[in-house]
């Protein structure tokens, strides 16, 4: 997929330099907080790993507001921007305390959008386990993963408890997400973060109702990849449905995907799924399977 979806560096052209450059230098230092800057083994980017940072903060909190997460409607950029940097929010448990006075005092926020953003603040407490998971940032993470973890380990505690052994003996999970997963909970800031959710009233636990459904789900254990554009449901949309039903979507092709869904204009995933026989479902095909 070079030059495609990845841009592709053919090769370097030092006589279109200028004569004023100069060789780059890695950041040895955060430009926000200041702080050393770290290169993880085998990774290829530095980070901040100051969790203080408001930077961080304020990307630890567009995640949590973000759509697949716990989809805070009105929770955008410029709003958290200003909530940390007035002091108002230094992490995501932070929300769930803050009040009308405080939001009105914001740039362009009138009484009438400080009470849509309380209601839904308040209403993404109701939001599933998984997501909750998810809006978290462990990193390695993502939605698809949370969701596995979630079904596996109902309980925030039970996740909490497990070794790197138990989490990594998940099917998807490898030892680079199960030794993240693992330590994040290590972190006493963490434990303490995990309790004010739970005093906030943020569901840290599968319902008891979702758990015996469970073995009746119509897709448990199917793999799905989508590919193109559905006429009537957004991807993801069409993936919480499949998630939702115990399925489990991932992004690339492989001879362990079930079913592939395929959409308006779809790519190079449907001639492989071909290649692989895999079997193909239109959007009403898949809604027939739920």
């Amino acid at each position: 997929k070079a030059g495609e979806i990845i841009p592709e560096v053919v090769r370097v052209l030092p006589e279109l330099r200028p004569d004023h450059a100069k060789p780059f230098e890695m950041p040895t230092h955060c430009p926000v907080c200041n702080q050393p800057l770290v290169r993880p083994k085998g990774e290829a980017v530095t980070r901040c790993i100051n969790s203080s940072c408001p930077a961080i903060v304020k990307g630890t909190l567009t995640h949590w507001a973000s759509r697949n997460a716990l989809d805070i409607n009105g929770l955008g950029e410029k709003i958290v921007e200003q909530l940390v940097d007035q002091g108002l929010v230094t992490s995501v448990a932070d929300l769930y305390d803050l009040t009308l006075e405080q939001l009105v005092s914001l740039e362009r926020m009138g009484h009438k959008l400080a009470q849509k953003l309380l209601n839904a603040i308040a209403k993404s407490k109701t939001q599933p386990w998984s997501r909750v998971l998810y809006g978290l940032g462990i990193r390695h993470v993502g939605s698809v993963n949370a969701q596995t973890l979630a079904q596996t380990f109902p309980t925030i505690e039970q996740l909490a408890q497990a070794t790197v052994t138990d989490i990594e003996g998940i099917y998807g999970i490898g030892p680079e997400i199960a030794q993240s997963v693992w330590g994040w909970f290590q972190i006493s800031s963490n434990q303490t973060l995990i309790d004010r959710l739970r005093e906030a009233g943020l569901q840290l636990e599968a319902s008891f109702k979702n758990i015996a459904l469970e073995k009746k789900q119509p897709l448990t254990g199917k793999t799905f990849v989508i590919t193109g554009t559905l006429s009537t449901l957004k991807r993801s949309d069409a993936k919480d449905l499949i998630q939702n039903a115990g399925g489990k979507v991932t992004s690339s092709v492989s001879a362990k995907t079930d079913y592939l869904v395929v959409g308006k204009d779809a790519g190079s995933k449907l001639e492989k799924a071909k290649a692989l026989g895999i079997t193909q479902l239109s959007e009403s095909q898949l809604l027939e399977l739920l």
